[in-house]
């Protein structure tokens, strides 16, 4: 029995706004960039991986409405590999996770904080 797994798994931060636009079919796609940080040994600094994610169709429209650069997110995908010839004739290559599943860890940048209400920090508790 052969068993086979393609599949990636981070939590980052966005580093730009995402970019939607359509395929020439009419379905949604939306490209964005996810740092994430290495762990660092003792006495240097943290080094950062960039990951470019890509996503389709309902999860491309979700992107393109509710990500924004800064984000932390959740993204599970499969990886993939393209090639493709540059203008100027020469081979390009690059790695990319067609994502599955966006999780947002953090509250969106835009939403106001609450107005304090009963029993907030504005209201002293009797003990």
């Amino acid at each position: 029995m052969s068993f086979n797994l393609n599949r990636a798994e981070l939590i980052g931060r966005l580093g730009r706004d995402p970019e939607m636009r359509y395929a020439a079919d009419g379905q949604p796609v939306t490209s964005f960039s996810l740092a994430t940080d290495r762990p660092a040994k003792a006495g240097t600094k943290p080094e950062t991986d960039w990951h470019h994610i890509v996503c389709w169709g309902k999860l491309a429209e979700f992107a393109g409405q509710y990500l924004t650069k800064g984000r932390l997110l959740f993204v599970a995908g499969r990886l993939t590999y393209r090639a493709w010839e540059g203008k100027d004739g020469k081979m390009r290559h690059t790695t990319e996770i067609v994502a599955t599943e966006l999780i947002p860890l953090d509250r969106r940048p835009e939403a106001e904080p609450a107005e304090p209400g009963p029993g907030t920090e504005e209201d002293e508790i009797p003990f």
